[in-house]
């Protein structure tokens, strides 16, 4: 395996705007897509406990984002021979001690196939309580399991904070969607929109309540190179799963020059249901909660980009 961690390609310095700043943004582009909207500026909430069961306590503060990798590892030839660890991407981020939670893919080394990823790990409580993802030949055809490993493959969205610590961020709910696009599009063409030329990047955790959510799990890695992007949506599994999902989110106003994802968010549930989230397929009962910072820097390391043919969504 080829271990890419330090591979420390840039550091972006971001545009960190006031809280009750982005409370107006938010709750701008809330408002244009929702019924109902209330956004606000409060403490973080104790994420050790339910719903979120996180190993630490609260997120945001001092928080930076390592963007790993990327879908160029998966596309159009997966880069299997490619591992990370997030111990060393946190000493690469100058935080050895950190709570680090974000999206990406699993070990599959460890799990035994390809497999999604939510990572949960508190460094300086030497905890780490990662959400994997993978298809299998149950039932449902989706499994949900915990790893203790530091270790992942392909890509990820990490957002590295304080561990313990409850800063103060942007709470939101927002109740039946009348708008086209997804929660975390919406918030995010947001940002770009009033950070035109700066970069603005975002974390955190939203609850999706009593609705059905479009989720993808990929399968195991193919035997041949994906032809173009069409190709590849046909080889993700997609399932309709039932809430309450968890969701870990991270976003940018832009690409900054560096291929960032601009978006990335990934579920999991007491229940077993997670993935890739797409968007809620029952906008008339459909609830978000949820809580965002801003992050100071973005650690880009081993960076990809992607042909104009696979170019992810």
């Amino acid at each position: 395996m080829l271990e890419c961690s330090e591979n420390l390609s840039a550091i972006l310095e971001n545009h960190v705007p006031p809280l009750e700043e982005l409370k107006t943004v938010i709750e701008g582009a809330l408002s244009a897509n929702f019924a109902t909207v209330f956004v606000d500026v409060r403490k973080c909430p104790d994420l050790k406990r339910d719903p979120f069961h996180q190993t630490s306590s609260g997120f945001g503060h001092r928080m930076v984002i390592a963007e790993v990798g990327g879908p160029a590892n998966l596309t159009p030839v997966v880069q299997k021979d490619k591992i990370y660890d997030i111990e060393t991407i946190s000493a690469v981020c100058g935080k050895k001690n950190a709570y680090v939670f974000g999206p990406g893919a699993g070990p599959y080394p460890i799990v035994g196939r390809n497999c999604e990823m939510v990572a949960n790990a508190n460094l300086k409580e030497k905890q780490i309580k990662t959400v994997t993802l993978r298809n299998c030949d149950k039932s449902r055809g989706y499994i949900s399991e915990y790893v203790s490993s530091p270790k992942f493959a392909l890509m990820a969205n990490l957002a590295l904070s304080t561990s313990n610590v409850q800063s103060q961020v942007v709470y939101f709910k927002c109740e039946v969607r009348t708008g086209s696009a997804n929660l975390t599009n919406c918030i995010r063409d947001a940002l770009q929109k009033h950070y035109s030329g700066k970069l603005v990047s975002l974390a955190g955790f939203f609850i999706i309540k009593d609705a059905k959510t479009k989720v993808h799990i990929m399968p195991d890695f193919p035997n041949c190179p994906f032809k173009d992007n069409n190709e590849l949506n046909e080889w993700l599994k997609y399932y309709d799963m039932k809430s309450p999902l968890i969701c870990a989110t991270v976003m940018h106003s832009e690409e900054a020059d560096r291929h960032l994802r601009l978006e990335h968010t990934h579920c999991f549930s007491e229940h077993g249901d997670g993935g890739h989230y797409h968007y809620d397929i029952t906008p008339k009962t459909v609830v978000y909660e949820g809580y965002l910072a801003a992050a100071e820097k973005v650690y880009r390391i081993d960076e990809v980009y992607e042909s104009s043919s696979m170019k992810s969504e």
